[in-house]
């Protein structure tokens, strides 16, 4: 016997929201893996920032001066050496 299509009509809570962002059929292989799971959905804007410090990391490990990574990154140059690790006392500026 086949599995009865569930619509957008017969659901609610936050499986509704799901369904609607992603679809009825990607919400329910979602449920199928993950379901009974707490799970925790980083937001958008931390995941852009770790792709964007390991890019800027990679950057300066092939020689790009902190000044010029500030300003293609729209960041101070504190910003640049956090993300580095280091407090600027090993300075590469220029």
């Amino acid at each position: 016997m086949a599995e009865p299509k569930l619509t957008l009509d017969q659901i609610g809570g936050d499986f509704k929201k799901i369904a609607e962002a992603v679809g009825i059929e990607a919400a329910e292989e979602i449920s199928r893996l993950f379901g009974g799971l707490t799970i925790s959905i980083p937001r958008l804007a931390a995941l852009k920032r770790e792709v964007r410090d390991e890019q800027i990391r990679a950057e300066y490990d092939r020689g790009e001066p902190v000044r010029r990574l500030a300003v293609k990154h729209e960041l101070t140059t504190r910003s640049i050496y956090s993300i580095l690790g280091h407090k600027g006392d090993n300075r590469r500026d220029l």
